[in-house]
C-alpha cells in the first residue's frame, strides 16, 4: 500500500500532546523517493494457537503484538538546507546530509518516526535501524533504502493522548483501527478492573495508594517502585483494548491513558 502522507519528521521527544522536535525530512536536500513501504509491514499478533497433534490443546502468546518492518526510502541531493541538514559546498553537502540522516536513524536507543497524514493527522511509531551501512557515492543523486523495525506493529496517534476515569460500569471508545495493547491503567487503590467483552480482569490488592500498571511494558508501580505482586490477573492475561466500544466495569476508580492505533 502506498502512504498517503504529507511530510517525514525523525526523532524528537515523546509527550502527552504528542512529539517535538526531531528533524523535518521535507526539502530539496533530503526528501522521501519511494512512499510505499514507509508504513511497512506487521508481524503476527499473539494469538491462541491450537498444537499440531494435540486436539484441544492450546498455545496462548502473550496478547502483544509482534514487530513492524517498515522501509525508508531517502533521496538526498546536493541543494537547500531545510530541516536541520548543512549547506557547505555543492559537492560536499550529499555528504553531509547523509552523515546527519543515518546518523538520526542508527540511534542504538531508536528514533521516532512521524508521518504527517494526507487528512491532517499524524503518525508515530518508534523503530530502530537494522543495518546503518558505509556509503561511496561521491558527486551523485543517491537513493538510500533503509529498513527498520519496531518493536510493536502498530503506529500510533500523534496528537493528544486520550484518557477516561472509571468508576463502575462504563463504555470506552477507541478510535483507529488495531488494537490497543499498551495502555496505562492507574488504580487509585485495591479495586478491579474488568474488560466485559474481553473476559479480562486486573485486580489490585494490598496496595497503600496509586498502583500504575503499564500494560505494554508490563511493569506494576507503587509509588514508583515495583509492585508487581500487588497485582492478579485471571487466565495470566495482560490487558488490551480493541477499535470501537468497549464495556468495562471497575469498584475503584480507574485512570485509563492510551493512544488509538492504526495498521
Amino acid at each position: 500500500m502506498v502512504a498517503t502522507c504529507d511530510d517525514l519528521r525523525l526523532g524528537g521527544t515523546l509527550s502527552a500532546s504528542g512529539i517535538a522536535g526531531g528533524t523535518s525530512i521535507n526539502s530539496t536536500a533530503l526528501g522521501v523517493a519511494d512512499w510505499s513501504q514507509i508504513l511497512g509491514s506487521a508481524g503476527m499478533s499473539a494469538r491462541l494457537q491450537q498444537i499440531n497433534g494435540r486436539p484441544g490443546g492450546f498455545i496462548s502468546g502473550d496478547q502483544l503484538g509482534k514487530m513492524r518492518f517498515p522501509i525508508l526510502s531517502m533521496r538526498i541531493t546536493d541543494l537547500d538546507a531545510f530541516g536541520g541538514l548543512t549547506e557547505p559546498t555543492r559537492y560536499e553537502q550529499k555528504v553531509a546530509n547523509t552523515d546527519v540522516f543515518l546518523g538520526l536513524i542508527s540511534d542504538p536507543a531508536g528514533q521516532y518516526l512521524e508521518l504527517d497524514m494526507a487528512d491532517g493527522s499524524q503518525r508515530f511509531i518508534h523503530a530502530h535501524n537494522l543495518d546503518a551501512a558505509a556509503l561511496f557515492q561521491p558527486r551523485k543523486l543517491r537513493t538510500i533504502r533503509v529498513p527498520l523495525v519496531s518493536t510493536y506493529p502498530y503506529w500510533k496517534a500523534g496528537g493528544q493522548e486520550s484518557s477516561q476515569t472509571i468508576s463502575g460500569a462504563d463504555v470506552m471508545a477507541f478510535a483507529g483501527n488495531r488494537e490497543v495493547y499498551d495502555a496505562v491503567l492507574v488504580f487509585s487503590g485495591d479495586g478491579t478492573f474488568t474488560h466485559s467483552d474481553l473476559g479480562w480482569t486486573i485486580q489490585v490488592t494490598g496496595s497503600a495508594g496509586a498502583v500504575t500498571v503499564d500494560l505494554g511494558a508490563r511493569t506494576v508501580t507503587e509509588g514508583g517502585a515495583d509492585a508487581l505482586n500487588r497485582i492478579r490477573r485471571n487466565n495470566r492475561k495482560w490487558g488490551w483494548f480493541v477499535p470501537g466500544s468497549n464495556n468495562v466495569t471497575s469498584d475503584v476508580s480507574v485512570v485509563v491513558t492510551w493512544r488509538q492505533s492504526f495498521a
